[in-house]
């Protein structure tokens, strides 16, 4: 299963930021939040500033190249028959690198624009920053819900260590947006000053 996750890190620069994510996540490997992860990955470009208007103009693209289709998700043919059209969209914007699209998810280090300062991507921070207590509450739910149910498989245990997780503010797989230095999904303090930060795109696989 796939996750992306936002880290917030203090650096000097791009190489300093790539460093401090790498330390960072080191000691959530082997499964424990992680089993691999890549910068960018399957959400490679989502910190670029022309991104949002980028994929509102595919979707409108796509649904009038394919006005018969009934499947919410978009193919791998599909992506590869619009490929020009996609990459023509993503210029239009003034972008010259590859879009989104078609890039590679596979790339250790991701895209130039997978790395940026804070201060350039404050609307996507807000966007992907996720109410913990709210997602405590659901865990809990989940939980009192699993309990109830006659099943030899009691997902219990799992939806109480989710809820934890989220009631203690911890790095975990549900996190959508982190601050590694103040270790919180919280970043108000980040805010304050955006122009010393740099938001750091990971795509989590667990």
């Amino acid at each position: 299963m796939h996750k992306g996750v936002i880290l917030l890190v203090k650096a000097d620069n791009v190489d300093d930021a790539t460093s401090q994510v790498n330390n960072f996540l080191e000691p959530f490997g082997d499964g424990d939040v992680w089993d691999w992860y890549v910068i960018g990955g399957r959400w490679s470009g989502t910190l670029n500033k022309s991104a949002n208007t980028f994929f509102k103009k595919a979707e409108e693209h796509f649904k009038a190249a394919y006005p018969d289709n009934e499947n919410p998700f978009l193919t791998t043919k599909m992506v590869e028959e619009q490929a020009t059209a996609l990459q023509e969209i993503w210029e239009s914007l003034g972008e010259t690198s590859t879009n989104p699209y078609k890039r590679n998810t596979y790339n250790n280090l991701g895209d130039e624009d997978d790395i940026v300062r804070l201060s350039d991507c404050i609307s996507v921070v807000k966007e992907w920053t996720k109410d913990m207590d709210k997602e405590a509450e659901e865990q809990w739910n989940k939980m009192i819900e699993a309990k109830k149910e006659e099943d030899a498989h009691d997902m219990s245990p799992y939806y109480a260590k989710r809820y934890a997780e989220a009631k203690y503010d911890e790095f975990c797989f549900d996190s959508n947006v982190y601050d590694t230095v103040n270790y919180t999904n919280d970043p108000e303090e980040a805010l304050k000053n955006p122009e010393e930060w740099w938001a750091v795109m990971v795509d989590m696989h667990n």
